[in-house]
């Protein structure tokens, strides 16, 4: 039985690294950070996952020991700045579609009608709605398991136990990726938006009784919901290519060896 005790605390011990990268990650990238999963339930996901990884890992599963090397705060910090690295790196994703969003609502009028995510904080319902819609797209693409196969990739390719630094000038490079994601995404509506508010502007000057505010509002708000409609198959590619871009990246960064 002590035995068993002691096998069982050695696994912990080397399990501990691998489990900080990848709770770090669940508590920064999408979707696994949403707030119906719950801190315990990460933690739950993480420790299970770590087991699962456990073939991949530099020692094997029945002499554990240190395989790692002596485990230092410093190696823990290591850990967490990678992990938390890879979530920030889909969260870039994830704030172009709040900010493609957010644009499109102040141009439609919606800007007023607010929702309350404790992901993101108070933000219009159309931003919400095209959250929602990218989290979607990127479920039923797979996403979720390619990630996951790179955090596990990650472990063979970066095991821990050695101090790294990430490319900084690098993520902050991608980074722009939140700003040209989100011109791209509300571009088509906003100048189709923007026509549409120099012709209320032509009108209301050539017939000045006309009640501009009341007639821009709920021309835009149609305009607005109706070419929504029908962009919405290229806004889905746009958001897929977004993804696309910060899966090549992270792979770029992580998972090749230089």
């Amino acid at each position: 039985m002590l035995e068993l005790g002691a096998l069982t605390l050695s696994w912990l011990q080397a399990l501990l690294l691998p489990l900080t990268r990848v709770t770090a990650f669940f508590l920064a990238a999408p979707v696994f950070s949403q707030a119906a999963a719950t801190g315990r339930i990460r933690i739950v996901y993480a420790g299970a996952l770590c087991v699962v990884m456990m073939p991949a890992l530099s020692d094997s599963i029945s002499n554990p020991g240190r395989p790692f090397g002596e485990m230092t705060l410093l190696l823990l910090l290591s850990e967490i700045l990678i992990g938390v690295t890879m979530g920030l790196i889909l969260q870039f994703v994830a704030a172009a579609v709040v900010t493609a969003g957010e644009q499109i609502s102040m141009a439609v009028g919606l800007s007023f009608a607010q929702s309350f995510d404790p992901t993101i904080g108070s933000t219009p319902v159309l931003a919400q709605f095209l959250n929602l819609f990218a989290l979607l797209i990127f479920l039923t693409a797979g996403g979720h398991t390619v990630v996951i196969s790179m955090i596990a990739e990650s472990i063979r390719v970066l095991p821990p136990g050695e101090f790294r630094l990430v490319d900084i000038p690098a993520i902050l490079e991608f980074s722009k990726v939140i700003f040209t994601g989100a011109a791209l995404l509300a571009a088509p509506l906003l100048l189709t938006l923007l026509a549409v508010n120099l012709g209320v502007g032509a009108l209301s000057r050539a017939t000045p009784s006309l009640n501009v505010f009341a007639v821009g509002f709920a021309v835009s708000l149609l305009v607005g919901f109706g070419m929504l409609f029908l962009l919405m198959p290229a806004i889905a590619e746009r958001i897929a290519d977004l993804w696309l871009q910060a899966q090549l990246f992270l792979r770029s960064q992580f998972l090749e060896v230089r």
